[in-house]
């Protein structure tokens, strides 16, 4: 049976809200309840908590292609622009905290290799960006791949690890410092010039 969009829609936008105030913790009876519905009508559409989490992450990816090309349609500086695309997030997941999702390989395999494969995906708008930066001038000729390989990594270690969690740093922070440090490096007198 084909459910209507509109019904999915909202049952992916209260299983958000309910991932902003519980994480991973939230359950099927949680968005249930807070819908007046049955949770057979949610399992009727989601087979189960993992493909609702799958469209989840799907629909937050969408917030964030569309951020990225609202970015790049922009007048914004360059070097602008490849910080606002690198760390374009949809306006949602401002209040998600993603250092709860270090659970997310051993209880939820398939989200997990969904988020990795989005990670390490459209890279061609950073790509651009960057030889347009190093054509002007504005950045060394670093090549694409490490800069892609050490911004993956460290995303990756800051959902998957835990670390940010332990050291109370937000999500969002780390990724204005990781971006910073891509940009300007860790010494003080490049930084102090900016």
């Amino acid at each position: 049976m084909e459910f209507p969009v509109e019904q999915k829609e909202i049952i992916i936008e209260c299983a958000i809200r309910c991932f902003e105030r519980q994480g991973l913790h939230f359950t099927m009876q949680d968005i249930a309840s807070e819908l007046h519905i049955a949770k057979k009508t949610i399992y009727a559409m989601f087979p189960g908590k993992e493909s609702l989490l799958c469209a989840m992450l799907e629909k937050g990816y969408s917030g964030i292609h569309e951020d990225k090309q609202r970015i790049l349609n922009s007048e914004m500086e360059t070097l602008d622009k490849i910080r606002a695309v690198m760390i374009a997030m949809p306006a949602q997941s401002q209040l998600i905290d993603f250092r709860q999702l270090n659970l997310l390989e051993e209880k939820y395999p398939v989200v997990h290799e969904r988020l990795v494969a989005h990670l390490e995906a459209d890279w061609e708008p950073v790509t651009e960006l960057i030889e347009q930066a190093k054509k002007d001038g504005l950045v060394r000729d670093v090549p694409i791949s490490i800069i892609r390989n050490v911004f993956t990594a460290s995303i990756e270690s800051f959902i998957f690890s835990g670390s940010l969690e332990k050291e109370n740093i937000t999500f969002q922070d780390a990724m204005n410092q990781l971006i910073d440090i891509l940009l300007s490096g860790i010494r003080k007198d490049h930084y102090e010039k900016d």
